[in-house]
């Protein structure tokens, strides 16, 4: 039988799928395949295409898909400071459901923290659903893949050996990643335009149709064979020596579960340790039964006391717990209803003069109205991100003021080729007291039509 590979790696984009797999050498791989996946195929199904009726798969395998949402997200420095990991999960959910598409109760995300920029922290953050993401881990791990690393392939071939501070561009699909710090680091990502890509910075691309210019001298299309061995090779080199260095947000799962021999092992000594604690325990049990039975009659009557009291206990509690409950229901909304009276009479003047600071010109604020879920801004903007950077302006700002900023919804007009203007709304929720700049998602969503 042919010796298993060390490494494997899966790469899917533009409606391609490649395999590369490598054993000890990197230089070229042990086995490769490449093909044309049908449109309508998802990843899985992609991965089960490359899979099935071929060699086994790496023990460690790296699927990297352009189909894996990755993008920036920027938080308020107030906002995160000193926040619990599992606190700032579940902010980065909140803000990738928006950009994403994908709903906060099916997303499965990883991020990278990339530093300050101006008042806000710099995350990169790449998503799945959940359902894709299990489906994947657990086939993978049928085919005998212990360690599993699924992500967005932008970054992950980064010379991380380099001293210089190289900027390259990455295009996926519709996207373009700049990347810096020898092309680890994330500094933005655009949508793609219709026009010729031109650059001065070395350009990789997966994507057949686009336009580049053919003068320059560092482009890289991983269409072509050779070079999306060479770019395979030194994805599995840094996954084996310098994963660590690599800054791209990854999913990784590790199958826990014994190897076949070692299993059989444990197996074998547990049966004959199994054997002989049955053989003492038949003898003690025998010599022990006699005396154990005379003692049975004599607990029974405080057991059956106890059961009755312990059904008490457990009444009482339960009736402490919800007294307490409503003793701090109670304390809530006493302390929403003393916010409100205090804060009542001039906070909307101040939201109207916050709004005449932060609008900018890219932006009309048409209607400011109250709704049953809070106070609704709605107006014109010329581009996609002056909304949204109202938002996130309004904020840190408004949270004294009792209302929690959500992100804007917007819809585009489609009069001008960016898809605009864009008709936005951004929803003001009461919060009262409560100082949190995200607050707990409400089932009844303002929606544009």
């Amino acid at each position: 039988m042919a010796k298993r590979s060390d490494i494997s790696i899966l790469l899917f984009f533009d409606r391609q799928m490649v395999r590369a797999d490598f054993g000890k050498d990197i230089s070229q791989p042990s086995f490769y395949l490449q093909e044309t996946v049908d449109v309508e195929s998802t990843l899985y199904e992609a991965i089960i295409q490359v899979t099935q009726n071929q060699p086994r798969l790496g023990s460690k395998t790296l699927v990297l898909s352009a189909d894996v949402w990755s993008q920036i997200v920027l938080l308020p420095k107030l906002s995160v400071s000193g926040i619990e990991p599992a606190d700032l999960e579940e902010v980065l959910k909140f803000e990738a459901e928006t950009l994403s598409g994908i709903d906060i109760d099916e997303i499965s995300l990883a991020s990278t923290n990339l530093g300050v920029e101006d008042d806000y922290q710099k995350f990169w953050v790449s998503a799945i659903r959940n359902a894709d993401l299990d489906a994947i881990n657990e086939h993978l791990e049928s085919l005998g893949c212990r360690d599993t690393l699924i992500a967005h392939p932008s970054g992950f071939a980064a010379d991380t050996d380099a001293r210089s501070n190289r900027r390259t561009l990455e295009v996926w699909e519709d996207l373009v990643f700049h990347l810096t710090d020898n092309s680890t680091r994330l500094e933005q990502v655009k949508q793609r335009s219709s026009e010729p890509l031109e650059s001065s910075e070395p350009i990789l691309t997966g994507s057949q149709n686009i336009d580049l210019d053919e003068e320059h001298a560092t482009f890289e299309n991983l269409t072509d064979d050779a070079t999306v061995k060479r770019w395979a090779g030194i994805v599995a080199h840094n996954y084996r020596k310098r994963l660590d260095s690599i800054l791209a947000p990854r999913l990784r799962h590790f199958d826990r579960t014994p190897t076949r021999p070692i299993r059989h092992i444990f197996s074998g000594i547990i049966a004959l340790l199994v054997v002989g604690f049955c053989f003492w325990h038949a003898q003690y049990v025998q010599q022990y039964n006699e005396n154990l039975q005379a003692k049975i009659s004599e607990l029974e009557a405080p057991a059956a006391e106890k059961k009755k009291n312990d059904g008490q206990l457990i009444q009482i509690l339960e009736k402490r717990a919800e007294v307490e409950t409503a003793v701090t229901a109670l304390g809530d909304d006493l302390k929403r209803i003393t916010f409100f009276l205090e804060s009542q009479n001039n906070r909307f003047a101040t939201l109207l003069e916050l709004l005449i600071e932060m609008r900018t010109e890219d932006l009309v604020i048409e209607q400011v109205e109250g709704t049953e879920d809070g106070i609704l801004i709605s107006g014109v903007s010329l581009n996609g991100e002056a909304a949204q950077g109202l938002a996130k302006s309004l904020r840190e700002r408004s949270v004294k003021l009792g209302w929690a900023v959500n992100p804007a919804r917007q819809e585009g007009q489609q009069k001008l080729t960016t898809g605009g203007p864009w008709d936005y709304k951004i929803l003001l929720a009461e919060t009262g007291p409560f100082e949190s700049a995200v607050q707990p998602r409400k089932k009844n969503r303002i929606t544009t039509n």
